[in-house]
């Protein structure tokens, strides 16, 4: 069963001591009541890329109060890695100093996981994306100068080197080139001769 998606906490500064709902005990993965709620214990299972700037947040607003948000990474009991936005403020007592920090705990573990899902799919299908577009500007390559699939990458590879353009806009603009009406020999020759800077006598062995 996943974890409770929100808790809430209480923490009185002056007796260091924490009073969590049942929802940050299942967030960090107890049964309510199992543990005794403690600084040490939260900052424990904070991740340990995140620990210090979590404890940096906690004592600035034990120091002015402020309202905070918090984005990091905890380990639960069950050592699984939890994405959590800690939310909260200060609350000032009689004696002009901070005598608790209130607040909430969001678990944005599956938010994250499936924005990484969608983020994995977006860059599959870029990288499908980009194979077309070079498949199709060395087959233009091929077409043009005679020659085979690894010599056509050879000439787009180094256009794109000594244009430090890369790849895929090189052959992106060599497909745009003869899309526009352009002949795929002439489209060729133009891109062997921008990338290398040389006359066209002495770019056309390049491609052929």
């Amino acid at each position: 069963m996943p974890p409770t998606a929100v808790g809430y906490f209480t923490y009185d500064v002056q007796e260091d001591r924490w009073i969590w709902s049942n929802g940050i005990f299942d967030l960090h993965g107890y049964e309510p009541g199992a543990v005794e709620p403690s600084t040490e214990l939260l900052l424990r299972h904070k991740h340990p890329d995140d620990r210090s700037r979590a404890y940096e947040v906690l004592e600035t607003v034990v120091r002015d109060g402020q309202p905070f948000s918090c984005y990091h990474r905890i380990i639960d009991a069950k050592q699984q890695i939890r994405s959590v936005l800690s939310v909260g403020r200060g609350v000032w007592g009689d004696g002009g100093r901070v005598d608790q920090v209130v607040g909430f705990f969001v678990d944005l573990t599956q938010v994250r996981r499936e924005e990484t899902n969608q983020e994995v799919e977006e860059a599959l299908l870029q990288i499908a994306q980009t194979r077309s577009i070079i498949d199709q500007a060395k087959g233009i390559v091929m077409l043009a100068a005679g020659c085979d699939a690894e010599r056509a990458f050879d000439v787009l590879r180094t256009a794109s080197s000594r244009s430090e353009v890369k790849l895929r806009t090189v052959a992106a603009r060599l497909v745009e080139a003869v899309g526009d009406g352009m002949a795929a020999e002439e489209a060729t020759r133009q891109l062997v001769m921008d990338a290398l800077n040389t006359p066209a006598t002495e770019a056309e062995p390049s491609a052929r």
